[in-house]
């Protein structure tokens, strides 16, 4: 269930003092601070990854908010030659999204953007992780695979599940937000740290993470997530009809408009298809770019062709593919029973057409069900863990709750077309699928205050454009006078 348990990233510790110098001394005491809240944030990683008792994602994103405002200082005061490095830069971090042989290394990354990257990147996947927690912590309403029983449905449960999957979407359009504008203003200042260091990372390729595309897939990804779960919360008031009521028509005065929920799964589909094509293609670009630069280096003449710039991109993570695939194709699925039942049901009482919809959403979801994604569900090795089991135990058991509902409506409006209605049902290949619609867009990611500025700041590149436009604008105000600003 959305959205997917990620991983984090991993850092060591680092000491501001000894990194950078202060010619003016004016930065001893927030460079300590800075030092002080990114080991915090180190600290909140490695609870995570060890497990101990009290780590959560929520700790981790304090520790970012924390951290944020210092390394922000720190950008602005090297840009102004404030604060200058001793040597070379080294910020350690893993790349968690990328796949690697053995377990994800520690890299060195050679700028402060890397460093102001990797925190952003660890504030989204927290932000999602806090997301899927709250949502684990929610009662639940759904029979266990092979459980007859169903669970009982307070009004205090009821308040308690609102309140948790509105928390859950704002959490969720807060990192889609965020993963948006890192593409847009951090990323592209990693291409030219790139270039500079030959492509390479060490004796390491560069992370998917240092790519533009994938902070945009992710923005999207997550996007997705928060409709799912927006459309859990649409549904809930429908729920106890859903546990005690037979699958079928009819459905139920309160029930959310079939078309609307078919639009919605629409949205998700497109926009799970946008994450995983970003992705798909940052991976495909790197292998291509790797065996043409390869081809170069063996067959050129001019050995310097040896020193091209390889900037390679590794490979996505096999779970992270798996699950965008899967819930891409479920929610293609459920758009087509919804389209089915809107035309079923709807003032049209289009009964063949409706007929042809949930056929192809039943086809749909039993193919996922005997596709190779069950298959190496049920081959995996069982020193998995308990945990692990229980989550694919979980996907297997939706997966068939949708089916046997699928299953349900195609045969009582099969029953009533075969007695009543006798209406052709066309081929899928002559249904018409309307566009999706999203229902909000990804939270605006506003950047925190510095804790600290530059004691002499450089001019903006907009310094000019807005001067002028005081000239123009306030030419005749009080005070105003030729030269202005202009001390020396």
């Amino acid at each position: 269930m959305p959205p997917y348990l990620l991983p984090l990233s991993r850092t060591s510790l680092l000491t501001y003092s000894s990194l950078l110098t202060d010619p003016s001394g004016s930065y001893t005491g927030v460079l300590a601070d800075a030092t002080a809240a990114r080991t915090k944030l180190q600290l909140a990683l490695k609870s995570v990854a060890d497990n101990e008792p009290g780590a959560s994602a929520l700790a981790v994103i304090d520790a970012v908010q924390v951290y944020l405002p210092y390394l922000k200082g720190i950008i602005a005061c090297l840009d102004a030659d404030e604060l200058l490095f001793r040597g070379e830069p080294n910020f350690p971090w893993s790349s968690p999204l990328t796949s690697y042989t053995l377990s994800s290394p520690l890299l060195q990354l050679p700028s402060i953007h890397s460093e102001h990257l990797f925190v952003l990147l660890t504030y989204i996947l927290a932000l999602s992780n806090h997301a899927h927690s709250i949502l684990a912590s929610l009662p639940s309403f759904e029979p266990s695979p092979g459980q007859k029983s169903v669970p009982h449905m307070s009004a205090e449960d009821d308040k308690r599940t609102t309140a948790g999957l509105s928390r859950a979407v704002d959490l969720l359009c807060q990192a889609s937000g965020i993963a948006d504008w890192v593409s847009e203003n951090v990323s592209l200042k990693i291409d030219s740290v790139k270039q500079a260091s030959g492509g390479r990372v060490g004796g390491q390729k560069w992370p998917i993470e240092s790519n533009r595309e994938t902070f945009k897939g992710l923005s999207m990804m997550l996007l997705a997530d928060a409709h799912l779960t927006a459309i859990r919360k649409l549904l809930l008031p429908v729920l106890p009809h859903v546990l005690f009521s037979p699958p079928g028509p009819p459905l139920p005065s309160n029930h959310p408009s079939p078309s609307l929920l078919a639009k919605l799964y629409l949205h998700v589909t497109s926009l799970y298809n946008s994450s995983r094509a970003l992705l798909k293609a940052n991976s495909s670009s790197s292998s291509s770019s790797n065996a043409s630069s390869s081809s170069k280096r063996l067959f050129s003449k001019d050995k310097s062709s040896s020193i091209e710039v390889d900037s390679v991109e590794g490979e996505m993570i096999v779970e992270l593919k798996r699950y965008l695939k899967k819930e891409n194709q479920l929610s293609m699925a459920l758009a087509y029973k919804w389209l089915g039942i809107d035309s079923a049901e709807g003032k049209s009482q289009k009964l063949g057409e409706g007929i042809a919809f949930v056929k192809e959403s039943l086809f749909r979801l039993e193919d996922m069900e005997s596709s190779k994604m069950k298959s190496g569900i049920k081959n995996l090795s069982i020193k998995n863990s308990e945990k692990k089991k229980e989550e694919r135990k979980n996907r297997v058991g939706r997966l068939e709750r949708e089916i046997e509902d699928t299953k349900a409506w195609l045969r009582s409006y099969t029953k009533l077309n075969d007695t009543v209605a006798f209406q052709p049902i066309p081929p899928a290949s002559s249904l018409i699928v309307p566009p999706g619609r999203p229902i909000f867009t990804a939270k605006p990611f506003v950047s925190p205050l510095s804790k600290f500025e530059p004691t002499h700041r450089l001019p903006s590149p907009n310094a000019e454009d807005e001067a002028e436009q005081g000239e123009n604008g306030s030419a005749g105000a009080e005070g105003e006078y030729a030269g202005k600003g202009n001390y020396f």
